[in-house]
């Protein structure tokens, strides 16, 4: 009886298990799906700052916090815009390199239209271009020769692209990225844009899809 009783016992605990694992499953699927959904919705845009000096800037006893949530709420209307011509122009995943460029001048058209008055500062505001100038500065400052280094690609090309928001950045010019600890200190952007630096000191926003010119500061890098 007693080695019953340890048996049923046993195969009590393998139920009980076998259902904590697939209730964990099930609430794990459902979170994905919520997230592809919200993805697909265009909901979910700017994500959560993930260094520790982007939690610190987003905290809400910084006082910068408020100048970030401006620009994360201007850069939101931005994404959603942008997302909302996306799912409006599918493109297969085997598309041609032409086809994935005429879409590309599609989309940037289409924003450029419903953008027709956006203006430097739209996104990079004076308290913002302030505050980034800010952030990165003591970076700078610490390391310059990693930073010019990091500025510039391996045969020594420097991007020097004309700015203009809603123009697209040329063919031409290399995509200068921005040094990786710069990077630490700006705020996390979506998967739609991107940092670029232009002449080794100007900060662009740049549309990946539609390859234009969102917004820029001027000398950012100093």
């Amino acid at each position: 009886m007693r080695k019953l009783h340890v048996c049923g016992t046993e195969t009590l605990m393998a139920e009980l298990t076998r259902a904590v694992l697939l209730l964990t499953l099930a609430i794990s699927m459902t979170g994905c799906g919520m997230l592809a959904q919200d993805r697909a919705k265009g909901t979910e845009t700017v994500p959560e700052p993930v260094t520790p000096e982007q939690k610190s800037t987003a905290s809400p006893s910084n006082p910068d916090a408020a100048i970030l949530a401006d620009f994360n709420a201007r850069l939101d209307n931005y994404v959603k815009q942008q997302r909302a011509l996306l799912k409006d122009s599918p493109i297969e995943e085997d598309a041609t390199p032409e086809q994935i460029k005429a879409r590309q001048d599609t989309i940037a058209a289409e924003l450029r239209a419903i953008r027709k008055d956006a203006k430097p500062g739209d996104i990079f505001t004076p308290q913002v271009a302030a505050l980034f100038k800010r952030l990165m500065y003591p970076e700078v400052k610490e390391q310059p020769r990693e930073v010019k280094q990091a500025l510039e690609e391996e045969d020594g090309e420097v991007a020097q692209v004309q700015l203009k928001v809603n123009a697209s950045w040329p063919a031409s010019e290399p995509l200068t990225t921005v040094p990786a600890n710069l990077l630490t200190v700006l705020p996390q952007l979506p998967m739609d844009v991107e940092y670029r630096i232009s002449n080794k000191r100007h900060l662009v926003l740049r549309d990946v899809d539609a390859n234009i010119i969102v917004d820029y500061i001027y000398n950012a890098i100093r």
